[in-house]
This record gives C-alpha cells, structure tokens and sequence, in this order.
C-alpha cells in the first residue's frame, strides 16, 4: 500500500497549515519539509508548478507535494499570475489599487503537483476560487498571504483574512486543488495500484 504520509515541501507555515488541514479530511498526514523551491521565470502557471515538483523531489526523495498559486485580475491578460508575489512586493497594496482602476473582477488559480518515486512526471491537479477585489485592506495580514485582504470570494462578504481558514476552505482555491489531489490519491490506495499510474 502506498505511504499515507505525504511531504509538503515550501517554507510558508501558513500554506502548510492550511493544505495539512485539508488533507487530514482524507486521512493523510501532511508533513513539511521547510525549503524554498527555486522558482523558474514563467508565464504559465502549470509550467512553474512541475518544474517545483521535480526540484523538490530531487532534495527530498520522498512523495512530495508542491503548489503554486496567482491571483488573476479579469482585465488584464495572465496578470499579475506567476507575477503574484512580486508584484505586490513591488506595488504595494496602493499600487494594487491604481491597477485595479475600479475593475474588481478577480480569481485566484492553484496547481498542485504531486511527484513520488517510480513517476516519470509530476501529476497535476487545479482549484479556481472567483471573486472581486476591494480598494482597501480588510482582516488582518499574513506576510505570505497579502492578497487574502483585499480579496472576496463569490457567495460571501467577507474578505479571506476576515473569515479565518474554516470559512476560507469552503471557497478557496488551494483546498479544491489538495481535494482533487487527496481523491485521486484515496482512489489508488483503494485500488492498490501503483501510485502515479
């Protein structure tokens, strides 16, 4: 039977805390290992993603799951996407807000990637959460998590830093890429076939 542990390779706690609470739900302990995986330059979010699976199953040796994720404002082409954390890091959030130009369409995309021994390939797996923007902060900020307070998810009214990780989990986009992920990896448990395949 494939190991029901599962490494979670990345050096933000929050990130973690959150996809090992997801993945508990499926009886699969998370465990992380704190490294901070180079990332290469990339327009595609899918690209970034395996490139990360492969590096950090190369440090690790051990199934390893790694994500990436962007915020996608709607009127502008793939932007700011893999660009997420830069841009906010660069702008700020005023900076964010003269982007916006009081276009608030927004969603979130996550790829996990899932990489183990005997796999030729990491395999994907993706959560989208749509929302709109806001033009000022509401909830209280994670450092590694910046856009979870200015962000809404559709069906609510609070920001993401507002409704705290239970609430958040029923929206958001990482905990519908790790269910697809803990689903598919439940599934090739039950039928004892190599996982990967």
């Amino acid at each position: 039977m494939p190991n029901k542990e599962i490494y979670l390779v990345t050096s933000n706690p929050s990130k973690f805390f959150e996809i090992s609470k997801t993945l508990r739900d499926f009886n699969i302990k998370g465990k992380r290992i704190n490294y901070d995986v180079p990332e290469i330059k990339s327009e595609e979010i899918e690209e970034v993603v395996i490139d990360k699976a492969l590096k950090a199953y190369s440090h690790a040796k051990k199934p390893i799951i790694v994500d990436d994720t962007g915020i996608f404002f709607s009127h502008y082409n793939n932007f700011p996407g893999t660009h997420s954390r830069f841009v906010i890091m660069g702008l700020g959030f005023e900076g964010i807000f003269r982007l916006l130009k009081g276009q608030d369409r927004a969603y979130f995309k996550t790829m996990v990637a899932y990489m183990a021994p005997g796999m030729k390939k990491p395999k994907l797996f993706s959560g989208v959460c749509r929302g709109h923007m806001l033009t000022r902060r509401r909830g209280r900020m994670r450092a590694k998590m910046p856009y979870d307070d200015i962000f809404i998810p559709d069906g609510d009214s609070l920001t993401f830093s507002q409704m705290g990780v239970e609430n958040k989990q029923k929206y958001d986009h990482r905990s519908k890429a790790i269910k697809r992920f803990a689903k598919w990896y439940t599934q090739a448990r039950q039928e004892t076939r190599p996982i990967g395949k």
